[in-house]
């Protein structure tokens, strides 16, 4: 897989109207596992990394594929949780301290 042949792939799912990020989420991939094995065994030159670099910004940036969505819910419900645990905590030890 070439940086070229990413962009035909993209151009071409551009041009038949079809999602970018399902039908091109392949070549993307074993691109960036390419350019990933390249770079671990010494081999990426600087004009490797732009071009990637490039291909990886127009993936996420413009495309806005690779971005896992975030959940909220669970974030704001273990923080509403934490925040209650002490008022809980202390106003139980109240009540029950009265009934002793």
């Amino acid at each position: 897989p070439t940086v070229r042949e990413m962009m035909e792939a993209v151009v071409s799912t551009q041009s038949t109207g079809g999602d970018i990020c399902n039908n091109c989420s392949a070549p993307y991939d074993a691109l960036l596992n390419l350019f990933k094995s390249l770079q671990l065994d010494g081999y990426a030159c600087a004009d490797l990394a732009d071009s990637m670099n490039s291909t990886a910004q127009t993936w996420s940036v413009r495309y806005q594929c690779g971005h896992p969505e975030v959940q909220y819910f669970p974030i704001i419900s273990l923080t509403v949780g934490m925040l209650l645990l002490p008022i809980v905590f202390y106003g139980s030890n109240k009540v029950l301290s009265k009934l002793v």
